[in-house]
This record gives C-alpha cells, sequence and structure tokens, in this order.
C-alpha cells in the first residue's frame, strides 16, 4: 500500500511540474533566413514579422503556423508594425520600400511608397490611422493609411533615424545616430516641439500611450526620463549599452536591458526607482511589457526567452531558441508573445493554449493513476470479502 501511494504522489507531482514550467509554445514558423522583427496586435489575434529572406508573414495566432499570406519585397525586411487590431500592417524594407497591408489583403498591398535609403524605423498608431516611417539617412515619412499614400508631412532630423516610437495619443520620438531626441507633438500638424541632446547616442526609445513621459536607453548604459515637454526628470545607469526597452501602456513601469547583461524594472511615477533587477551571462537582446506591466519577457544573446511576473522575481518559463532573438512583442494583455530569431524562425507562446495543453496532460496523467485507484479498491474490496466469508 507504501508502494502504490509513493506511486501515485510521483505521477501527481511529475504532473504539476510539467504544467507549471513548461513554455506555452503555440507554433514555430521557419522563414528562409535571419528575421529581425515580430510585432503583436495588442488583441492578441495576429503576428507579422519580417525576413532576410525578403519576404514579410502574417498569421493568425490561432494558424497553427501557417501564413495567412507572404509578401515578397525587394529588400531585407527588417521592420515591421501593426494596429491594435491588426487591421492595418506595415512592413519596411533595406530597399527603402514601406508597405501598407490589411489582414485580408492576401499578401497584396494597399499603397506604397519608395525612399532613397533603407528604412530605419516603423511605428503606426494604435487606430492604425497613422504610419510613421524613418530611414538611414535621417528622412522621416509620416501618412496616413486611409488613403493611398497620403503623405502628412516629411522632415529630417541629424543623421540617420535610430528609432521611433508612435503613441496612441498621436506624439513621435525619434533619435537619430549623431546623438538627440527629437520630439513632435500631435503628428498629424508635422511641427517637432523640442530635442533633447545629451553626450551619447539613444539607440532604444519609448513612450507610454499618453505620452506622459519620454524613455530612451543610451548607449553609455544611461536610461533617461524626459517630461513631455524636454526635461529631463531622472536618469538611471544600467551598465554596458541599453541594448532593449519597453514601457508600459500606463506609462508607471520600464523594462530595460542592457549588453553587460542586466535586466531592470523601474517605476516610473515621479522618478526612475527599480524594484526588480536580474543579472545575466549573456547581453540582453529584446525585453516586452505587457500594458499594466504585470507581465515582462526578455530574450538573451543565447537564444532564450525568459517570462517572468512579480517585478521579475517570479520567472514563468524559459525556452531555448538555440539563436540569436532579436524582436520580442507582447499583446495587451500579456498571454500572447511572439519572437523571432537568427534561424530564421518566428515562435508563437499562447498562454491560454498551454492552460488547455496542460489541462489535457493532467487528464492522461491521471488517467492511470484513477485506474491504478480503482484497481486497489476493488482489490481491497475483494479482500475484505473473503475475509468476511472465512468468518462465518
Amino acid at each position: 500500500m507504501l508502494v502504490f501511494r509513493s506511486q501515485v504522489l510521483a505521477v501527481l507531482f511529475i504532473a504539476l511540474a510539467t504544467s507549471s514550467t513548461a513554455a506555452p509554445l503555440a507554433w514555430s514558423y521557419r522563414t528562409g533566413n535571419y528575421s529581425w522583427a515580430v510585432a503583436v496586435s495588442r488583441d492578441g489575434r495576429y503576428v507579422v514579422c519580417g525576413s532576410d529572406d525578403m519576404h514579410a508573414y502574417f498569421f493568425g495566432t490561432g494558424s497553427k503556423g501557417v501564413p495567412a499570406w507572404s509578401y515578397l519585397s525587394s529588400g531585407y525586411v527588417r521592420h515591421v508594425a501593426i494596429s491594435d487590431d491588426g487591421s492595418r500592417v506595415a512592413i519596411g524594407d533595406s530597399d527603402g520600400n514601406v508597405f501598407l497591408f490589411n489582414p485580408g489583403s492576401n499578401g497584396s498591398p494597399d499603397w506604397s511608397y519608395r525612399s532613397s535609403s533603407s528604412i530605419s524605423a516603423l511605428a503606426v498608431t494604435g487606430s492604425g490611422a497613422i504610419l510613421v516611417a524613418g530611414d538611414r539617412e535621417g528622412r522621416l515619412y509620416a501618412f496616413a493609411t486611409d488613403s493611398a499614400h497620403r503623405m502628412i508631412w516629411e522632415d529630417a532630423i541629424p543623421g540617420g533615424v535610430l528609432a521611433l516610437s508612435l503613441s496612441s495619443a498621436l506624439d513621435l520620438a525619434v533619435t537619430g545616430a549623431k546623438g538627440g531626441l527629437y520630439f513632435f507633438t500631435q503628428v498629424p500638424q508635422g511641427a517637432m516641439t523640442w530635442s533633447y541632446e545629451n553626450s551619447t547616442t539613444f539607440p532604444e526609445v519609448a513612450l507610454d500611450d499618453r505620452s506622459s513621459r519620454v524613455v530612451v536607453g543610451g548607449s553609455n548604459g544611461d536610461v533617461h526620463m524626459i517630461s513631455a515637454s524636454g526635461q529631463l526628470v531622472a536618469r538611471q545607469h544600467i551598465g554596458g549599452a541599453v541594448s532593449a526597452l519597453s514601457v508600459a501602456a500606463t506609462g508607471e513601469l520600464i523594462l530595460a536591458g542592457s549588453t553587460n547583461g542586466r535586466v531592470s524594472l523601474y517605476e516610473s511615477r515621479s522618478e526612475l526607482r527599480e524594484i526588480g533587477s536580474l543579472q545575466n551571462a549573456k547581453p540582453i537582446t529584446a525585453v516586452a511589457l505587457d500594458d499594466d506591466g504585470d507581465i515582462m519577457a526578455y530574450a538573451d544573446l543565447d537564444g532564450s526567452v525568459s517570462m517572468y511576473r512579480n517585478s521579475l522575481r517570479e520567472q514563468a518559463w524559459t525556452f531555448g531558441t538555440g539563436a540569436i532573438v532579436h524582436s520580442l512583442s507582447m499583446s495587451g494583455n500579456g498571454l500572447v508573445m511572439a519572437a523571432s530569431s537568427d534561424n530564421g524562425s518566428v515562435y508563437l507562446f499562447d498562454e491560454e493554449v498551454q492552460k488547455k495543453a496542460s489541462g489535457v496532460t493532467l487528464d492522461i496523467l491521471f488517467a492511470p493513476v484513477i485506474i491504478a485507484a480503482c484497481a486497489f479498491l476493488y482489490l481491497l474490496w475483494r479482500k475484505r470479502t473473503k475475509t468476511h466469508g472465512k468468518t462465518l
């Protein structure tokens, strides 16, 4: 009987351990070359990724890894963007092309625009109404997406565009290769309202939904928080160079990663206060936060993707891709996340799918336990029946 109980407990332990630590990988898809960029719609229904095989691939998250469509461009597709509901999908390539699609387009763009140099940054608003692109020569292009490549305005910053972030409030933050942050209030009006200079370049920039603060990550390892009026509010040194940055939609939490392997979570109500951190052995290549900042993820140079909760104190799962992960993107509720990597693969992680799979796993694992328990009870009943018969 003791042996039987031990076996039951062992099976239960294995089932619980499996369900709590397995990465919720729903599917993966292998493109024909490096994949540098991936984006998940805020509602978690759609995914778009770009590849150096000169294709963009569009998926429904429930597709089991079969693209709804793909598009062959004339250059490497290294920048992608998607609206909150997936109704607008944009890609930018190394040949200077910007393309706009809708989910039902079957790979035929609604319109395109050609710049004279490689597209280096791309973003759409949550509604999908505005698209902004930047190129390596420092030019910026703003488009209204509801008509054929209707350019709202064109501008330029010193040096090439390193990164840009476009808020739901229609404000734009842009960083340049010669250093400096440039802020455009109300993109449709096309006016740069202020700039912020420092003795370093800012390869990472992020705005919250309301543009209540601008966060930039410097090549000198400093994370800067700047007010919407252009004043430095706070600064923290993370070490190395800031290699990844994400801001929660509320703006109150900031996740940063650096080339020295540090991951830091900051609370940013009135200052940058570190409330959680991890030290990795490898440089951090990408980070992601959900809308509230409750769920956070990072990827490092050895290809590991890790999901955390509770201010980086509770690891939910980790997954090894076997190749450098260049991009992470998360749905608003944090239940859906995609990653793209050096081996050309895009990975889709879905917590809801994992919950269902875990339920099936537990059913399978518990089945022999239930059968064994029933057999044990039957044998015990037979033994007692025989003993009672002998007594009579």
